[in-house]
């Protein structure tokens, strides 16, 4: 998509979660500028955040080229950062003479409408509003109180997925045309072959065996992981261990213990401080990848896993598909037996877990991150220029794999 005639565009973004969060809206985020950048290297890209960016992220700036902006001295003390992210953003991007200010996070600022900036928030889930229960009281009034109020005077919203998309519409009552379905990008490292002696080196300090079941994600009630257990305890000794990879929610412990109460314990390893740089060796040496979670907004794992070449499965229903295709097995995630069943089947038919591997990484092509900041770009454009964002955004395009 080449970019309009006249000076570069000149775009801000609300940045504190990709300079300070490692996963979930972090990499959402810096999928998003990272793709940008690559599409259009003329772009004016100027980053809003209340906090410097942790070691891992400090280049991120300068690699992409962006200008930093943090919040006066005034308000940089402890307490004030977050009323100046909400209550005064706005302005101080006015004063950079922006183009347009995209809410990476389910937010805009307060003020922002205001100063008659255009604008674009992304919308990852709404699953505080659906699964309350997830949320302490809280957490879920102040989504809410911020939320709500972006999603409603935000100029246009991208949501990751057309279960995101269907749940502003049904819990926002926000009109369906004002919102665009573009997926998140998947990290090219997944797809990138890691040669034999990595993986192994990986394997040998995670602790793992040359054969294993992964699921990867935050250890929580959501996600589900006592599922892959209690189906792995339905099989016999042979099936490969089970490793849950995640930052400990909450739930590591009482998932020790199931496995335990299972008799299982010696075939399950939790592991809650693997990085991101084994990420992807890990990955390219699982077995097959398991994803029973109860809701999300995408899954981006199951994205990844695909990209990886293993085959998975994961949960029926909600966003799934999306993030799957065809090509990837769907369970109840209440049927630990179905799950079981599942787990046997393609461990125990090569041809199948085949045929899998090739339908998914061909899914997975589609996450491409140029493709889907061109898509973006298409919907800053119309924000930009007063005109209504192209038809074509309006339904992800992998929708029909599902």
């Amino acid at each position: 998509m080449p970019a309009p005639s006249g000076p570069p565009r000149r775009i801000g973004f609300d940045a504190l979660r990709a300079l300070r969060n490692p996963t979930g809206l972090g990499n959402y985020s810096r999928g998003v500028l990272r793709g940008l950048r690559a599409v259009d290297p003329a772009l004016d890209l100027h980053l809003f955040t209340t906090a410097t960016a942790r070691p891992d992220y400090a280049t991120l700036p300068s690699e992409l080229g962006a200008r930093l902006h943090l919040p006066p001295l005034v308000w940089q003390r402890r307490g004030f950062r977050s009323m100046w992210r909400v209550f005064r953003l706005g302005r101080a991007a006015q004063r950079v003479g922006l183009d347009l200010f995209h809410g990476l996070s389910h937010e805009i600022p307060r003020d922002l409408p205001g100063t008659r900036m255009p604008s674009v928030v992304t919308f990852l889930d709404l699953i505080y509003h659906r699964h309350p229960e997830y949320f302490p009281a809280f957490d879920r009034h102040s989504y809410e109180w911020r939320y709500h109020w972006s999603a409603e005077h935000a100029t246009a919203i991208v949501a990751i997925s057309a279960q995101t998309r269907d749940d502003l519409v049904a819990c926002y009552n926000i009109p369906a045309a004002r919102i665009c379905v573009i997926p998140p990008a998947c990290d090219p490292r997944f797809a990138r072959p890691c040669p034999a002696d990595v993986r192994a080196a990986v394997r040998a300090r995670c602790g793992v065996p040359e054969q294993f079941l992964l699921s990867v994600g935050t250890l929580e009630p959501r996600k589900n992981q006592a599922l892959a257990i209690e189906a792995v305890a339905r099989l016999g000794a042979a099936t490969p261990m089970l490793v849950l990879v995640g930052r400990d929610g909450g739930s590591a412990a009482d998932l020790q213990r199931v496995a335990e109460a299972r008799g299982i314990a010696g075939r399950v390893r939790i592991l809650t401080t693997v990085g991101s740089a084994d990420l992807p060796a890990l990955m390219q040496s699982a077995a097959l990848f398991l994803y029973p979670s109860f809701i999300e907004g995408f899954g981006m794992p199951i994205v990844e896993a695909l990209s990886a070449g293993v085959p998975v499965i994961t949960s029926a229903g909600g966003c799934f598909a999306e993030a799957g295709g065809t090509g990837t097995r769907y369970v109840d995630p209440t049927d630990a037996p179905g799950l079981a069943e599942a787990i046997a089947e393609v461990l125990a038919d090569s041809a199948l877990a085949e045929r899998m591997r090739a339908a998914g990484r061909q899914h997975a092509e589609g996450f491409d991150g140029s493709t889907l900041a061109r898509r973006l770009l298409a919907v800053y454009d119309a924000v930009m220029a007063d005109r209504p964002v192209p038809a074509e955004l309006h339904a992800p395009a992998l929708e029909s794999t599902g």
